[in-house]
């Protein structure tokens, strides 16, 4: 996991040739001005995923990638996302289809993203977006970057 202001993205190169085209396209794209969808920055080799979501204090279940990071940016609004080491129970196997997994585990790290930060995703790690940081629930508009582990 890393967690951190987009600002502060140099930090960060060196990760992988991929990552460094992700941080890059992070830290000099208006990602607020894309339309909802994906959008292409080198192939399947990293895309961005624009998108509404609404955030939920009861949610639940964590996710896990095998091939890709996920850079998660709020763009509007804000949320939490939980991280796991590992999980409890795997309530849906890993499907390479979609590259993802599910299930539940025990909370031992929040990262409150909001507009001008970012936090990174590692494949395999438990991790749980779209928590709603309060009581309600509230709509957001966010951007996940995927990022293939493979350069």
């Amino acid at each position: 996991m890393i967690f951190d202001k987009i600002e502060n993205w140099q930090r960060y190169l060196g990760i992988s040739g991929n990552m460094d085209k992700a941080l890059a396209y992070m830290a000099g794209t208006d990602l607020s001005s894309l339309e909802d969808g994906r959008h292409e920055i080198d192939g399947n080799n990293v895309f961005v995923n624009v998108m509404q979501a609404a955030t939920d204090p009861g949610k639940k279940e964590y996710e896990f990638h095998e091939e890709y990071y996920d850079i998660q940016i709020d763009l509007a609004g804000c949320e939490d996302i939980w991280f796991s080491t590992e999980f409890q129970e795997i309530t849906r196997p890993y499907g390479e289809d979609g590259d993802i997994g599910m299930g539940t585990c025990k909370c031992e790290a929040v990262c409150h993203l909001s507009p001008g930060r970012f936090a990174v995703c590692e494949p395999r790690e438990p991790h749980l977006p779209g928590v709603a940081p309060g009581s309600a629930g509230e709509k957001i508009r966010k951007a996940v970057i995927k990022v293939h582990k493979q350069d």
